[in-house]
């Protein structure tokens, strides 16, 4: 069926059944808001994430959790691989790419802040940007 998904600042996850614009099911289990959600490719899983720091994977047919997996940081994006068996998330400090079925890490892409602060400020008379902060907002995955 029909279905949209969305996160709140509420801590729930949403899924609206898009037939007759009802809510058919709130999902909770984040500890803080839920900023990002994704479904997978075929829509039978839906992951979110916030500022706990923690996905959540949810069946979306029964709207229930399966698991957790834990990101280690504030998440900001997160989106499915079109085989629907990894997730790619956007935290504070990296992007991560998970396997879903051995729930592990495959991959923590990191960007070196030092070599980004000195290319950020190569001719310029201004101070260095020491504090920077590198922030990934989207993600988005290709089928090649």
């Amino acid at each position: 069926q029909r279905t949209i998904v969305s996160g709140s600042w509420d801590r729930t996850v949403k899924i609206w059944n898009l037939t007759n614009c009802k809510l058919r099911s709130t999902l909770a289990g984040h500890g803080g808001y839920v900023n990002t959600v994704a479904v997978s490719p075929d829509g039978s899983l839906c992951a979110s994430g916030g500022k706990d720091g923690t996905i959540l994977l949810w069946d979306l047919a029964e709207g229930k959790k399966l698991y957790s997996l834990d990101a280690g940081s504030i998440i900001h994006a997160l989106c499915f691989s079109p085989n629907r068996y990894w997730l790619c998330a956007a935290t504070e400090t990296s992007i991560k790419i998970w396997d879903l079925e051995s729930k592990s890490v495959v991959v923590d892409l990191k960007v070196d802040l030092k070599q980004e602060s000195e290319m950020a400020t190569e001719g310029t008379t201004g101070p260095a940007c020491k504090n920077k902060i590198m922030y990934c907002t989207c993600l988005s995955w290709c089928a090649d």
